[in-house]
């Protein structure tokens, strides 16, 4: 039986798991319809502009408006009708699960649910899970995807976000 020194072992372990960390970048690369629905719909719930990124680029011609920035312009507006910050209308999309409807070559339909819960910001977001505190609303929504420009967009009445 061959014994390895405690230096030889560390180093396996090391070489081991950049290895492992290197195969799991690797596969978090890869893009899918379901990847494309989690990502939007975090960016969603949390007011950050980053969701345009994942939404499709097919519009009426007759809509010249930014759709996020009038989005994230009604949510500030009604955040201070309430006398609020911006950021007290924030939410954190957790318990994410999505199924898959139907998958063509060039679209999908994908179902998301979950839950989501105020964050004000990303400490309170946990406090309030570990203390059952905040009010927790369900999500249960279908969204279509498109495979546009080598990746995947969601398209569609997106949550209340006026997209087609």
């Amino acid at each position: 039986m061959v014994r390895l020194s405690k230096s030889a072992g560390i180093m396996l372990v090391l070489v081991l798991g950049f290895l492992a960390q290197l195969l799991f970048s690797f596969a978090d690369g890869i893009d899918s319809p379901s990847k494309a629905v989690v990502q939007f719909s975090k960016a969603y719930f949390k007011l950050d502009k980053s969701m345009a990124k994942r939404i499709c680029k097919k519009r009426p011609a007759s809509v010249d408006v930014d759709v996020v920035d009038q989005y994230i312009f009604l949510a500030a507006k009604k955040a201070k009708e309430r006398g609020f910050d911006i950021s007290f209308m924030k939410n954190k999309l957790y318990d994410i699960e999505t199924e898959t409807i139907s998958k063509k070559d060039n679209e999908a339909q994908i179902r998301i649910t979950g839950k989501i819960r105020v964050s004000i910001n990303p400490v309170y977001a946990i406090v309030a899970k570990l203390f059952n505190i905040g009010a927790t609303h369900e999500v249960d929504e279908i969204i279509n995807v498109i495979k546009e420009d080598g990746g995947w967009k969601v398209c569609g009445n997106l949550f209340s976000l006026p997209v087609t």
